[in-house]
């Protein structure tokens, strides 16, 4: 009799919880929600989106399910933003500096080198510009996007087919680049920076027509660039923040509810501090992998002339924006950069 007793009230006390756990997942509704990603899954970062997606997904009891679109599938790169912004796409993962027409301000902790030394401050500096600033905040409301989260971005260091050791080393290195902010700086080095599109570095290495890549070693590691360039030379530009989780801003104010805007906030937070940790320990993996592939880790010899040599990249930065027409705006930015950097590092 008592065993039948127990087994009753252990069936009742199952019961109980799996209505428990249907009403925790009926509380948030039945949502399929697209992510539109400019990368491919190999990133480090990519895997901190893909937990993020899957993380949504099991705190909701399978509610709010977001299908990740790799490598421009649902749209391509310089697409991405403007996708979102419109509400084709719910969210997105592409770069602030793809877009330096549409974010210049927001855009800059990602494309201005040379100004980080750590990876929380990087990461810092934009969370609080978003949350802080009011030219970013309208600029951000123009594109109808929010960000959710930033990722951080280990330090750039030349790889190189003839060792970088001294500032003469630099003297005509064809160096792959990108952006507007870089170009100054590898001429105030004496190297030539050139345009390149990621997919194409390998070749260009491989043919002679670029003397070094330019990436971090986690990404070095991921595009095998380690095949045909086997000098890294320590010379390196600091962290910069990388792409957020992008969302559309309206749907976020005057269509999610309060529910799913906390779970998402919360799981944000969470992948924020995640991928911090999973970048730092990427660097320290991929620079063992590169040099068990034979990559020669090259001591830069002259630091302080490097440091010198180098312009003040925001102040660099500030003045393209006084060009554009955008000082006012940019003064509120770099001003508050610089304060919140100061306090962190």
């Amino acid at each position: 009799m008592k065993i039948k007793l127990l087994v009753a009230r252990a069936a009742l006390s199952l019961l109980s919880l799996s209505s428990l756990d249907a009403a925790w997942a009926q509380e948030y509704p039945k949502m399929n929600l697209r992510l539109a990603h400019f990368g491919p899954k190999v990133f480090v970062q990519s895997g901190i989106d893909q937990w993020w997606a899957d993380e949504i997904e099991e705190r909701s009891g399978g509610n709010i399910k977001i299908r990740i679109f790799w490598g421009g599938a649902a749209g391509k790169p310089l697409e991405i933003l403007g996708l979102v912004g419109a509400g084709a796409v719910d969210f997105g993962a592409v770069p602030q500096a793809y877009f330096p027409n549409e974010l210049p301000l927001i855009g800059a902790p990602n494309s201005v080198p040379y100004v980080f030394t750590t990876r929380e401050a990087a990461a810092e500096v934009s969370e609080r510009l978003v949350a802080e600033n009011a030219a970013v905040q309208a600029e951000l409301r123009r594109n109808n996007v929010k960000p959710l989260f930033f990722h951080p971005m280990n330090s750039y260091y030349p790889l190189c087919t003839k060792p970088v050791k001294a500032m003469a080393d630099f003297e005509g290195v064809r160096i792959r680049s990108f952006g507007a902010y870089q170009p100054p700086m590898w001429e105030a080095l004496g190297a030539v920076g050139v345009n390149v599109l990621p997919s194409d570095i390998y070749e260009g290495l491989q043919r002679g027509r670029l003397d070094c890549g330019f990436f971090s070693t986690d990404l070095y590691e991921v595009t095998k660039l380690y095949e045909v360039a086997k000098y890294l030379s320590t010379a390196g530009v600091g962290p910069v923040t990388t792409w957020p989780i992008w969302v559309n801003l309206d749907k976020w104010e005057n269509v999610y509810s309060d529910d799913v805007k906390d779970l998402i906030l919360e799981v944000s937070q969470e992948a924020a501090a995640r991928s911090l940790a999973t970048v730092a320990e990427a660097e320290t993996a991929s620079l063992a992998f590169l040099k068990a592939q034979g990559v020669e880790v090259v001591e830069f010899v002259e630091p302080d002339a490097y440091d010198s040599a180098i312009p003040d990249m925001q102040e660099v930065w500030f003045q393209d924006m006084v060009a554009r027409g955008l000082g006012e705006e940019a003064k509120t930015v770099v001003d508050h950069w610089r304060t919140i950097q100061a306090e962190l590092e």
